[in-house]
């Protein structure tokens, strides 16, 4: 096949977007003719639409010097000058061809995006209007103008006026996407990606998909996207995250070595494989990147605190907190990791929970824990366990099988009839529905935690689900139920009798932990949770009108490497 053959039909699959197979015939070209500026340019606009600009800016300074005349050349060596964030270079480069022909609108629309990110505003408008001034119907310039001024009117507009603008399409479902407006964002994205299939739509569709928690669908776009391009460093990340996939994760670290997000996420599910050797080496590659990232000392810690160096940890998960002290799960990390530390040293431990509540007064986490290693109740359990819960929903059921989580299996052997009206307070993600929901039963479940509560909804197993605090839900709704279960709830709270009084007369099925045989009543261990002694439990529920209580001692599941011991009630 002849040279001309061989470029047009790379050049043909270029357009197409399959830049991997058209690379391999510029590179093929190459050989023969190695100073060819028409084949370097392609090979630098190959790299140009695989986000490869380093690469895409040597072979473009390699054409311009056997083509030092050539416009288009030096526009496309800019445009991945600008990518890189070198702006200066940029600026001088397309100074350059405004000299030679100064009427060349794109210069001008990417003149103005340039002046944006140095926040120079008026100049960034200047260029937009000069672009516009030159062409009325460029589209392009039109929509920067009307990003840069946030003109919701213009943006409309725009949407109106070129219904089948691919780019319109997707910078006003991008816009709606960032405020969180996500049936607007997926609408005008799906019309985009009919118009132009192209990654960024592709991925932006995944994304949005993603925040519904579509995961099927958003696996699927962003497979497309990466088909559009094989190196979209977004699409390989969050496919490594959706498939469980080590090798997206690889390939995104061959292309980008200098990615922190790539490090972590790498990081983050080796992590999660158990491989903490490797997974501490990649954050620690991460730290090289971006030494003063909370999240990356969070991580680190974590690590550490698997490994038994609970110190270690919490030197790491203090600095991540003084960083962002409004992050609950660091301050939840550290909760956790000063639980087990205290069962090794409990005076370490007091001793670093009372300097950390003293410089973080408002912190829940901090007065909670304090208060539990001191054996004192609080007045916030309600907030406590509803952000606890809100962050423990997306692992809580993985934690819950890692736990040996024991209350379904017993309740099971119990042979209940289920064929009834049940309420579930404290439901949680739905894993008792899951387990004991028969098909002639009808489920309501009550929790305090929005997050599992979305959780539990994906499983489409109760009739209801209310948000709420499940103290507040009983004493305001007439209960019309047959059975009530309230597994794993009076942990949180001493007002047994304020409970049971307002679930009289249903049959319920109740957990709690065990109090010490010294202890009459209850008492607040160091997890924070309250502990019951069985006889002043059933004394509460008989008060409330209960007359049949049935009990099963039980392990409730395991704690720090621990079994914990608890009781079963079936009252009624």
């Amino acid at each position: 096949m002849s040279f001309d053959l061989m470029f047009h039909k790379a050049n043909n699959l270029y357009l197409d977007g399959a830049y991997a197979q058209a690379e391999q015939i510029y590179r093929q070209l190459l050989e023969f003719v190695p100073e060819s500026s028409d084949v370097l340019n392609m090979l630098g606009l190959t790299a140009q639409q695989q986000g490869l600009h380093n690469e895409a800016v040597s072979f473009f300074y390699q054409s311009l010097k056997t083509a030092s005349n050539k416009l288009p050349i030096y526009f496309n060596l800019a445009v991945s000058l600008t990518a890189l964030s070198h702006f200066r270079d940029a600026l001088e480069i397309y100074q350059k061809i405004l000299d030679i022909k100064p009427d060349i609108k794109e210069v001008y629309n990417n003149l103005g995006w340039i002046y944006e990110n140095l926040q120079d505003n008026d100049n960034a408008l200047h260029c937009y209007n000069k672009a516009i001034e030159l062409d009325y119907s460029y589209t392009e310039a039109r929509l920067n103008k009307a990003l840069l001024e946030n003109n919701e009117n213009a943006l409309n507009q725009l949407v109106q006026e070129f219904p089948k603008n691919s780019l319109v399409l997707y910078h006003q479902a991008l816009r709606f996407f960032d405020n969180q407006q996500n049936e607007k964002a997926l609408h005008l994205a799906l019309k985009a990606d009919q118009i132009e299939q192209s990654y960024d739509i592709k991925n932006l569709i995944a994304q949005i998909f993603l925040k519904q928690e579509n995961f099927e669908k958003s696996e699927q776009y962003f497979l497309q996207a990466l088909s559009r391009n094989p190196k979209g460093i977004d699409a390989l990340l969050n496919l490594g995250q959706l498939q469980k996939e080590e090798r997206y994760f690889k390939k995104a670290l061959s292309l980008y070595p200098q990615s922190f997000e790539a490090h972590i996420l790498y990081a983050d599910f080796l992590y999660q494989d158990k491989r903490n050797v490797e997974a501490l080496e990649e954050y620690r590659k991460a730290v090289l990147i971006s030494p003063d990232n909370p999240a990356l000392s969070n991580n680190i810690a974590l690590i550490l605190k698997d490994q038994g160096d609970y110190q270690g940890a919490l030197d790491l998960l203090m600095d991540a907190f003084l960083k962002n002290p409004h992050d609950d799960k660091i301050a939840i990390n550290i909760s956790e990791t000063l639980i087990l530390l205290y069962q090794n040293n409990a005076d370490e431990a007091l001793k670093i929970a009372k300097l950390w509540q003293q410089n973080a007064q408002d912190n829940i986490f901090a007065n909670k824990l304090l208060a539990s290693f001191e054996h004192k109740s609080t007045e916030d359990t309600v907030e406590y366990a509803q952000k606890l819960f809100d962050e423990f929903a997306q692992t809580y059921e993985q934690r819950m099988q890692e736990i040996n989580y024991n209350i379904f299996n017993k309740i099971k052997e119990l042979n209940i009839n289920f064929n009834v009206k049940v309420l579930d307070l404290g439901c949680g993600t739905g894993l008792a529905a899951k387990a004991l929901k028969t098909s002639n039963s009808s489920w309501t479940g009550v929790d305090i935690s929005e997050k599992m509560l979305q959780k539990a909804k994906e499983k489409n197993i109760y009739q209801t689900l209310h948000h709420a605090n499940i103290f507040q839900f009983i004493k305001e709704n007439k209960l019309n139920y047959n059975i009530i279960l309230l597994l794993d709830v009076i942990e949180y709270t001493k007002e047994t009798y304020n409970i049971f009084k307002y679930l009289y007369p249903a049959r319920l099925i109740l957990s709690f932990e065990t109090a010490h045989d010294n202890i009459e009543t209850f008492e607040i261990s160091e997890q924070g949770r309250y502990k019951h002694n069985p006889h002043y439990v059933e004394s509460q529920l008989k008060k409330a009108g209960y007359k049949n209580i049935k009990q099963y001692p039980l392990i409730l599941r395991q704690e720090c490497g621990q079994p914990l011991k608890g009781f079963l009630f079936d009252c009624y």
